[in-house]
């Protein structure tokens, strides 16, 4: 019970805590962000994104028996694995805008 309510706490914060931090970044993509966005990021983001990744990726497999016989299981995968795991290990440290190929945050690919 106690693993429910920490996972919940750490879901929580990251819904709260990513989109404020996503909308701060006004700069534009080629300006170095600052030393405290980093270590924001390295310290408060990239953990809360990883515990995320690792839920979304076990609901994929959860769900893997319903959406592959319906033939969505690829879309799927690209929404709940590959932008999850990209927006953790993917970008520069304090970029929260794109990726280190120059992708967007925002796009999932379709290929």
């Amino acid at each position: 019970m106690k693993t429910r309510k920490f996972i919940a706490t750490l879901l929580l914060i990251g819904i709260l805590i990513l989109p404020s931090s996503l909308m701060a970044q006004a700069a534009p993509p080629s300006s170095e962000p600052d030393v405290g966005i980093k270590v924001l990021d390295l310290l408060i983001v990239r953990p809360i994104s990883l515990v995320v990744s690792g839920v979304t990726t076990g609901f994929f497999l959860a769900t893997l028996p319903i959406t592959f016989p319906i033939g969505v299981s690829e879309a799927s995968a690209r929404i709940l694995v590959e932008a999850p795991w990209r927006f953790t290990g993917a970008r520069p440290l304090g970029h929260f805008d794109r990726y280190k190929d120059g992708k967007p945050i925002t796009v999932v690919p379709d290929n």
